[in-house]
C-alpha cells in the first residue's frame, strides 16, 4: 500500500520538498542557492540506479534515455531556462517498495515569461534505488516553453533536441 512514511516517500520528500525550501529561501544569495542545489542534486543522485530511466515531460519533446542521456538532458533543459522546473511546494507524495508519486507546484522561468503550474512525477524503485522517472506536466507548454528558449529552428528528434549541445 502507497504511504507518505514509506523510505521511498520520505526519499521524495527529501527530494522534492528539500529542492523547494532551496528555491524558496529568500536569505539565500544565487550563488548560495545554486550551490545548494547542486550539493542537494548530488545527494540525491546517490539514490538513483545507474540504469536509471526518465521518461521526458513534453509531447513533441517527449522522448526516454538512461543516466547518460538524464545528465545531458538536465543541463540542456538549465539552458533553456533561467528558472528550471524548480519544486515551490509538493502537495502530497506517496510511496511503496515499487512506485511513488508526488504531486506539487512547480515553476520554470525564462526572461519575462514564468510558467508555474501543478504536476506531478512518477517513480518506480527497485531494491531501495530509483530507477525510473517520469515527467507528468502539460506536455503541450512543455514543448511550447522549451522550443521557444532554443535560439534556432529545431526539426530533430526530442533525442537529439535535449542533447544538443551538450
Amino acid at each position: 500500500m502507497l504511504s507518505d512514511i514509506h523510505p521511498n516517500a520520505l526519499w521524495l520528500a527529501e527530494l522534492y520538498r528539500g529542492g523547494a525550501a532551496i528555491t524558496t529561501d529568500p536569505s539565500l544569495t544565487e550563488g548560495e542557492r545554486l550551490q545548494r542545489q547542486q550539493e542537494h542534486t548530488s545527494k540525491m543522485m546517490e539514490r538513483m540506479s545507474p540504469d536509471m530511466v526518465i521518461h521526458t515531460g513534453g509531447v513533441r519533446l517527449a522522448t526516454t534515455g538512461g543516466m547518460d542521456f538524464l545528465r545531458r538532458y538536465a543541463k540542456r533543459r538549465e539552458s533553456l531556462a533561467d528558472a528550471n522546473v524548480e519544486p515551490l511546494e509538493i502537495d502530497q507524495i506517496l510511496a511503496d517498495d515499487h512506485y511513488g508519486i508526488i504531486h506539487g507546484t512547480f515553476r520554470t522561468a525564462r526572461g519575462e515569461w514564468i510558467w508555474t503550474r501543478v504536476g506531478m512525477g512518477a517513480w518506480r524503485f527497485r531494491d531501495g534505488l530509483a530507477v525510473e522517472h517520469w515527467e507528468l506536466s502539460d506536455g503541450p507548454v512543455w514543448d511550447e516553453f522549451f522550443l521557444a528558449g532554443d535560439p534556432t529552428s529545431f526539426t530533430g528528434s526530442a533525442q537529439e533536441f535535449w542533447t544538443r549541445g551538450v
